[in-house]
This record gives structure tokens, C-alpha cells and sequence, in this order.
């Protein structure tokens, strides 16, 4: 369904066809093809002793910065959360973090986004000064893009600096008169680490023991050797294993996806030469996306994990199929009159190729594309382009050069978080309709009597509170207690804050795949009566674990975020 509605207004839901009806994994014998192998990503891991004389360790795994100290080695924190949102640092994926006490006795922090270096400094006060990109200090050092950045005081007080740049190791050493040295390439000391992989962290930390500790971060496994031994070095990527994942081993590992973000948001020369969204009071996108990403991770118990990797903020409307573009005028005339044109008008194709996104995805560069967007903007909240693309919630995009089906996701910066949400919980259904042969009998605008008694697992999930058989989940519409089928006063649903109980199966999913059929008696006071609790309440009954049951892969995630991975072709 499209996305460009303004608030208060009702959406049309379009109906998904019957696709692939061959297909026929529905509770079948075909074997479960094997997923991609490790989808997490560790990039870098460096460690500091601070001024308390405690040692911290800093990660930096599937784009999120995490961090444990001494006094706790059990406990990993996550510490990013200060670096996105309305405090973001640079863009793009973040793939190095470090710390440091100069000879100062203060503390330097540095960040690595998107290619650039951030550094903050500790002030006398303890208090942090403002971060500040000092990418141009590298541009004697080697080219293409910076993975980390490390800076280590050695024992005869003098700073080495450890710079990852297009996999080689760089290292300049401070001199005496605080001057520096040249940038020496390191990297062919660690051609016996690791086989052929990409290097992209190196480290190094004096311990309490006045020992010096160096670390490699190579091909997502991290190596470790001693000043006592620099002969040996020991592969320590195990420790790492449990970080940003479930505690719970039922729970699959997650998937982390790249994803390349086009904003289309041009300045509005009439309104102070804001951003449109700025201009019109709405929301911040990047507040949206960090609260989005953060919710569907806590829903998921952290299978899904999303790193916004490149991002594109555009001065400009988007193209739209008839040719025609937008002015400034026109859009804020017809939105006012409510006159613009409702219907998915958006040029995907010119996006596509103007932004060179196909050639990103087949280069492994990027996994997904968001677009935003403003109400009237003509996307599909969930499409797909490339080969074999089917429909998630909106018609596929043709005549791509995407080798592979990717996944589009339209967003719209009026509205709020839940709204993303919705659109996620659409490309659920459209996806596991299409697993199952375009069978969804009781989706919307259905009223199965009686309910089919071969039900496909999908449709079991989706059970509503007036079908003819227990309740289940419902859609994502939030029908899981509606008592009673209207299809003239409330045919799509959006029933979030119904008081009606009913009995339901929808906890019984979290024992996925050993069902019981064991029930509860809720309503809406389940997920707090709210839209945004209905929306994680919802996608976290997604089954999300580990083997598979009659052909079926037990965490369903792999289907909307790896299709090509898990499905025979």
C-alpha cells in the first residue's frame, strides 16, 4: 500500500495476488536451503585503560558501538545510542571506536562513520568537548575508505597511531620533539593472520601490567598477541559471540542488513529555505530511523539488525512516472487543497539508476533501499526490484539491472515511528503470502466460513478474533480481538485500542515450532492499548528461531531480509 497519505487519513489496502502458486513450501518435505554464512559483522575491538585505572572494551559489531569495563566484564552496553538520532555523528555505518589517555592525563574518543574520523576531548571538568571530523590528518595515508582509527600511548610516552584504510595498516609514530613521523605500511606483518581476509581494525593498549597488547580485527574475527610473544597471535573471536544477540539460544542469530537511504527533502526557498519536513513541522528522519531500528531489534530479540550504510539527502522531489517533478508551489498548493495525486506515481526506475543503487546491491556494497519522502510522494510502503522480484505489498519494479531481489522500503517523515512498523509488518505478510503460493484466505476483505481446515501455518498465524476458529495473531492491523467482520464501517482494520476480550493463541507462538494450541484471554490492555505497542506486539510473535519443521526455517526473518539465501530457485 502506499505510503503518502497525510495523518487521519484512511489508506487503501491493495490486495496481494496469487504468486508463484508452485511454490508450495507450505508445510512440505522440500529441503531448507542453507543461509548466507556468518551475517554478523565485527569490524573493530580496542581496548583502554582509563584514568580510573580500569580497563574498557570497545566493539564494534553489526554497526553498533559496544562497550564493557572491568568492574563487569559480563555486561556489554551499547553506546550509540548518543551518536544517532538528533546527536548523530557523520553518517553512514559505523566501523571503528576508540579510546585513548594522552600524556595529558585526558581522554580522546574517536569515531569512524562512513569513511570519516571523529575525535572528542575529554575537558579538565570531565565534561566532553564537541565532536569533530579530522579525516584530513589521514590524506598522506594511503586511499579509499577509513574502516578504524586507534591511537596508543606506548611506554616511553610516545603516541603510535593506527589508521585501516581499504584494508592496509598504517601506522606514524610521535616523535621526541612532538613532531610525527611518516605513515609506514604495516600490512604485510599480518599476511599470516587470517588467510586472504579484509583487514579492518588494528589496535593497540598498554595494560596495568605494563604489558602491551596489539589487536587485529580481520575477516569479522579478532585476533590478539602479546609484547611477550609477537610471534603468536591468538584468535579471541568467541568472547565476542554473545554480544548483540538473545541470551536466549532458541532465539537465531541476527541478520544484519546494510541498507542505502535516499531522502528526498528539498529546501522550500518560500519557507525560509528550510527542508520541506522542517518546513511543514514534521518529523526528523533520522530521529525516525534510529527509533524504527531500535524498536524492530527489541521486537525481534536482535534478529533483526539494521546499519544504515550510505545515505543520499536530496534537494529536490522525487520523479515521478509521468515524467514530471514536483515545484515547490505545486507540491505545498495541492497539499493544502489535498488534491495531489494518491496513487503510487513514483519513477522507480530513474531512482534506481540515477543513484546507481542496482550497481551498489550487485556489488555487495548495500542490502536494501529506503526511500523518504513527504505525503503524495508515490511510494509503495514495501516493493521489490531485480530478478524474480514479487509483490511485498506493492507492484515489483521491472527492467532493473538488480541481480537479486531488493527489498524497498517507502517512508514518510509526517508520520510517526508506528508507521514504519506497519509498513515492516505489510512486507511480512506480502512475503509469507507469496512463500505460500499467494494463499492468504482470511487476509483482508476475507471471511473464510468455515475457516480452511488445511490452513497454511501463515494463515493459522494470522488468525483474526472473528474468523470462524480461535484467534491467533491476527495482521498487522491489529484484528487479533475484533469481534465482529465489518467490512462498510471497518474493513481495514487499524483496531489497536479494542477493549474486547478474546480468546487468543498469540502467545502460543513464542513456542514456535512446537505449538500447543494453549490460550489466553486478552485484550488490548496485552500491548497497552497503543498503536506503537500493537506494532512490536505484532512483529514480535514473528517466529524468529533456530532449525527448521517441515521445510520451513523457524525464523521466518530470513525470508523477508535474505529471500535468495533460503528459498530453492
Amino acid at each position: 500500500m502506499l505510503m503518502t497519505f497525510p495523518a487521519g487519513r484512511r489508506r487503501t489496502q491493495r490486495l496481494l495476488p496469487a504468486l508463484l502458486a508452485t511454490l508450495a513450501l507450505a508445510l512440505s518435505t522440500t529441503a531448507v536451503a542453507a543461509t548466507r554464512g556468518n551475517a554478523t559483522a565485527v569490524s573493530s575491538f580496542g581496548a583502554v585503560v582509563s584514568q580510573d585505572n580500569l580497563q574498557r572494551q570497545f566493539l564494534v559489531k553489526n554497526g553498533r558501538v559496544y562497550r564493557r569495563s572491568e568492574s563487569n566484564w559480563n555486561l556489554w552496553e551499547s553506546i550509540d545510542t548518543g551518536l544517532n538520532g538528533t546527536a548523530q555523528v557523520g553518517v553512514g555505518e559505523i566501523t571503528g571506536f576508540s579510546a585513548e589517555v594522552y600524556q595529558d592525563g585526558l581522554q580522546r574518543q574517536f569515531l569512524t562513520r562512513g569513511g570519516q574520523v571523529y575525535r572528542r576531548t575529554q575537558q579538565t571538568n570531565n565534561a566532553w568537548g564537541a565532536w569533530e571530523d579530522i579525516t584530513a590528518v589521514f590524506a598522506a595515508a594511503g586511499q579509499g575508505r577509513i574502516t578504524a582509527f586507534n591511537v596508543a600511548v606506548y611506554k616511553d610516552n610516545l603516541q603510535r597511531q593506527f589508521l585501516v584504510r581499504a584494508g592496509q595498516v598504517y601506522r606514524r609514530t610521535q616523535l621526541a620533539n612532538n613532531g610525527w613521523s611518516g605513515w609506514d605500511n604495516l600490512t604485510y606483518l599480518f599476511a599470516g593472520v587470517g588467510g586472504n581476509a579484509v583487514i579492518t581494525s588494528f589496535s593497540a593498549s598498554l595494560y596495568q601490567d605494563n604489558v602491551l597488547r596489539q589487536f587485529l580485527v580481520k575477516g569479522n574475527k579478532v585476533y590478539r598477541r602479546l609484547e611477550t610473544d609477537l610471534n603468536t597471535w591468538q584468535e579471541i573471536s568467541p568472547i565476542f559471540a554473545p554480544v548483540g544477540r538473545s541470551p536466549n539460544a532458541r532465539v537465531a542469530e541476527p541478520i544484519h542488513r546494510r541498507v542505502m537511504v535516499l531522502e528526498f527533502n528539498p529546501v522550500i526557498e518560500s519557507h525560509g529555505s528550510r527542508r520541506l519536513n522542517d518546513a511543514m513541522g514534521w518529523r526528523n528522519p533520522l530521529v525516525l530511523e534510529d527509533q524504527y531500528t531500535r524498536y524492530l531489534e527489541s521486537a525481534t530479540s536482535q534478529v533483526v539488525q539494521y546499519t544504515v550504510a550510505q545515505r543520499v539527502r536530496l534537494d529536490q522531489f522525487p520523479p515521478r512516472t509521468d515524467g514530471t517533478v514536483y515545484t515547490d508551489d505545486q507540491y505545498i498548493a495541492c497539499f493544502r487543497a489535498k488534491t495531489c495525486n494518491e496513487r503510487e506515481t513514483l519513477n522507480y526506475r530513474k531512482v534506481l539508476t540515477d543513484h546507481r543503487v542496482c550497481e551498489k546491491f550487485n556489488a555487495g556494497e548495500i542490502d536494501e533501499l529506503w526511500l523518504w519522502g513527504g505525503p503524495f510522494f508515490g511510494y509503495w510502503e514495501a516493493n521489490m526490484a531485480g530478478t524474480g522480484a514479487f509483490d511485498t505489498n506493492g507492484a515489483p519494479v521491472t527492467g532493473t539491472a538488480c541481480q537479486g531481489k531488493l527489498n524497498i522500503m517507502g517512508f514518510n517523515y509526517e508520520r510517526e515511528p508506528e508507521r514504519m512498523l506497519e509498513d515492516m509488518g505489510h512486507r511480512v505478510e506480502g512475503t509469507m503470502v507469496h512463500l505460500f503460493g499467494g494463499v492468504w484466505r482470511n487476509g483482508y476483505l476475507k471471511l473464510p466460513n468455515p475457516f480452511p481446515a488445511n490452513a497454511n501455518v501463515f494463515e493459522r498465524f494470522t488468525a483474526r478474533g472473528f474468523d470462524n476458529t480461535t484467534a491467533a495473531c491476527g495482521n498487522i492491523h491489529g484484528s487479533l480481538n475484533t469481534p465482529v467482520y465489518d467490512r462498510v464501517n471497518n474493513a481495514w482494520g487499524y483496531d489497536f485500542k479494542n477493549p474486547n476480550l478474546e480468546r487468543n493463541t498469540c502467545d502460543d507462538w513464542d513456542r514456535y515450532p512446537s505449538l500447543t494450541g494453549a490460550t489466553t484471554t486478552n485484550n488490548c490492555t496485552r500491548w497497552g492499548c497503543s498503536d506503537l505497542g500493537w506494532h512490536t506486539y505484532w512483529l514480535s510473535k514473528i517466529p524468529k528461531y533456530v532449525g527448521t519443521h517441515n521445510g520451513l526455517h523457524n525464523n521466518w526473518w530470513v525470508y523477508m531480509l535474505d529471500w535468495d539465501a533460503v528459498v530453492p530457485q
